[in-house]
């Protein structure tokens, strides 16, 4: 695979600390789950190269800590960012509530100003299907609200409910950003050229 034919992403995975950011993108990249809490020092980093829509991609997956004392190091790593996932435990709902700063963050760090971004619900294996309902209508307020916000920019917001522990819908969140990301950069493209 050469360097040219090589489309490189690098998408960044943000949201409270504890939300299983990590246990995510190690379960995207085949490593497996580690049933303790690894907290992300500042942030750490994964590439992996595969084909979405015809094209090879190579992900560049920064993985950002959660803790506030991190803020000010955290901005480092969004620039050059062209999408990114932000992630909340269903356990915990005030991680979804928390998630506007997180969206105020990214459009004020990337350097792009807002850019493609995806909602992953995490953890549903530890919650009842009645629990989960409530949660992603909850949810779907949030990316109803962020879609309206952002209907102009040339992609739209899409919520995965995701299991780090046993890989549901961990894939389809990564390469569905993928290829949402694609798409905004031929939005982008096509706004330059006119």
């Amino acid at each position: 695979m050469s360097y040219i034919n090589t489309l490189f992403l690098k998408i960044i995975l943000i949201g409270e600390t504890g939300v299983g950011k990590t246990s995510l993108r190690r379960s995207y990249l085949g490593v497996g789950f580690e049933s303790e809490h690894l907290t992300t020092i500042g942030a750490d980093f994964a590439s992996l190269v595969k084909k979405v829509n015809d094209i090879k991609i190579t992900f560049q997956i920064w993985d950002l800590a959660g803790q506030d004392f991190f803020q000010a190091v955290r901005k480092v790593y969004y620039k050059g960012s062209l999408g990114a996932l932000l992630i909340f435990d269903v356990t915990d709902l005030a991680t979804l509530s928390a998630l506007d700063s997180w969206v105020e963050e990214l459009e004020e760090s990337s350097g792009r100003g807002i850019i493609p971004f995806f909602i992953l619900g995490n953890k549903i294996d530890l919650v009842s299907e009645k629990k989960l309902a409530t949660i992603k209508t909850k949810a779907q307020k949030h990316i109803d609200k962020w879609n309206k916000k952002y209907s102009n920019n040339g992609f739209e917001v899409k919520l995965f409910f995701t299991s780090a522990k046993l890989g549901e819908n961990v894939q389809e969140g990564f390469e569905c950003l993928g290829e949402e990301i694609i798409n905004f950069l031929a939005f982008r493209k096509k706004q330059r050229e006119n």
